[in-house]
């Protein structure tokens, strides 16, 4: 067996099983760290997102050292099935609304500054595939919108069904923009006529080929959306015991949701004070579709300094890379990105474009630690063992290059009482999805491009800390 071979062998059952080898030979045991190695990097342009978000973000916002965000976006419509048109005549359809919903908090910028969505029907389907730097025009008629409304970020409601789920009010803001019942009606007669369409979005999009939601006026706050869709109002007045009694129910006609296409369209003008930082050299990371960083780590330097240490045997433990963060102070108090995803640079799209989750070995991904100020990526050890095992610890340039982007990482958090998922298609539809913050009972799920709101900051490469562990053992004399 090659000696690195082994080496690897030794490395994996030391980390397996306690005591190995020690029943074999007398053995005393030194762990080396080494925090030496230096890392480079510089800002690259990461200006076109694919279109895998379950975040619509909407609005207009300004800031120093960010720049000026414009956010709408399109949509593909999951038609409720089967739809529910019992006991509900066309005549009895009252009116219909479109409603946006975002969580507390579920914004940048001023909660009470004045703006108006806008809300239209697209004229054909949207193009596969499509990307953040989309342009709706051609795809819409800016004549004819299905309604508009003024809102702030500030009305409340409350939802029942997830008061049932975690024993607490969950409250969150709703925009509600009034729509013709005419819109209801052809839906509803639509699905008479040939309730089949309606089975799969594929054919319900030759119907009705989706949304295009835009901000006609205001400027000051983006909201990011996780739940849109458009809810019809029916009324029923029944004589009973000679009184004319109302009755008025709603039914959810359609929605978007994660199995349909949904599209963020993004333009953002990055202001002068960024762009001058970029100029001199600083890694900025930029969201949404702004900038990332490409990381130069020394991969072949702690390969070597680990096998080149001769004089006993070894054992890999870990490499870990610490990088320090500058807040940049702006007027709308933009923060760090939460999540940052560590990559093979020539792996980046790919994996982003797919759903993925990362896996330790050729993918890790940090959460932003505001007390410390930093990003750590602790499980790095699996990369270098598979260059070793693969390789035979010879990296090559591409393994040396990374690419360092924000994301933003679903959770499962299933509910063991109810075994309600709040990813799951029927809640998503119906009550929108709400992510919950990560915690130890919870794992990822699924990693996406950063959209949920915008985000910079700066980072310290100079000051990076990239540790390697390893142990020697020696035979006892």
């Amino acid at each position: 067996m090659p000696i690195m071979a082994a080496l690897v062998l030794l490395a994996i059952q030391s980390c397996t099983e306690s005591g190995i080898g020690t029943s074999l030979v007398p053995t005393r045991t030194a762990v080396v760290s080494d925090s030496s190695f230096k890392v480079s990097g510089r800002t690259v342009a990461n200006t076109s997102l694919p279109a895998r978000t379950l975040t619509q973000l909407l609005g207009n916002i300004n800031a120093d050292n960010y720049g000026t965000l414009s956010a709408d976006f399109v949509s593909q419509m999951m038609p409720a099935w089967p739809l529910d048109t019992a006991y509900v005549s066309e005549n009895e359809i009252d009116s219909c609304l479109f409603v946006m919903r975002l969580p507390i908090g579920g914004y940048t910028g001023d909660s009470v500054t004045p703006m108006r969505a806008t809300v239209y029907k697209l004229t054909k389907p949207l193009p596969r595939p499509i990307s953040s730097s989309f342009d709706p025009t051609g795809y819409y008629d800016q004549n004819n919108p299905l309604g508009s409304t003024s809102y702030t970020a500030t009305a409340l409601q409350s939802d029942s069904l997830a008061d049932v789920l975690d024993g607490s009010d969950y409250q969150y803001r709703e925009i509600k923009v009034n729509v013709d019942r005419s819109v209801a009606v052809d839906i509803f007669r639509k699905f008479k006529q040939d309730p089949e369409i309606f089975r799969d979005p594929a054919t319900f999009e030759e119907f009705f080929p989706g949304i295009y939601v835009t901000t006609s006026f205001g400027n000051g706050r983006v909201v990011n959306i996780y739940d849109t869709e458009f809810v019809v109002y029916c009324r029923r007045i029944i004589k009973e015991a000679e009184i004319d009694t109302t009755y008025t129910i709603n039914r959810s006609y359609m929605g978007s949701t994660e199995e349909v296409l949904s599209n963020n369209n993004l333009r953002l003008d990055i202001s002068e004070e960024v762009k001058t930082m970029v100029a001199d050299g600083d890694a900025i990371i930029q969201t949404p579709a702004a900038y990332d960083v490409e990381l130069n780590l020394p991969v072949q330097e702690i390969l070597d300094r680990f096998k080149n240490d001769t004089d006993a045997q070894t054992v890999f433990n870990s490499v870990s890379l610490e990088i320090p963060a500058v807040e940049l102070v702006n007027s709308r108090s933009i923060a760090p990105p939460e999540y940052l995803l560590l990559i093979p640079a020539d792996r980046k799209n790919k994996f982003l474009s797919e759903t993925n989750v990362p896996d330790n070995v050729t993918s890790f991904y940090a959460q932003y630690d505001a007390t410390n100020g930093c990003y750590t990526f602790s499980e790095m050890r699996q990369y270098f063992l598979k260059l070793l095992d693969e390789k035979g610890g010879i990296a090559e340039p591409e393994d040396c290059l990374f690419s360092l982007t924000p994301i933003d990482v679903l959770f499962d958090e299933s509910s063991s009482s109810t075994g309600y998922n709040y990813t799951n298609y029927y809640y998503y539809l119906y009550y929108g999805y709400f992510p919950s913050s990560s915690s130890s009972a919870s794992s990822p799920i699924e990693v996406l491009p950063a959209m949920e709101r915008p985000s910079i900051v700066k980072l310290d490469l100079e000051n990076a800390n990239l540790r390697l562990y390893y142990s020697r053992l020696f035979e006892n004399n």
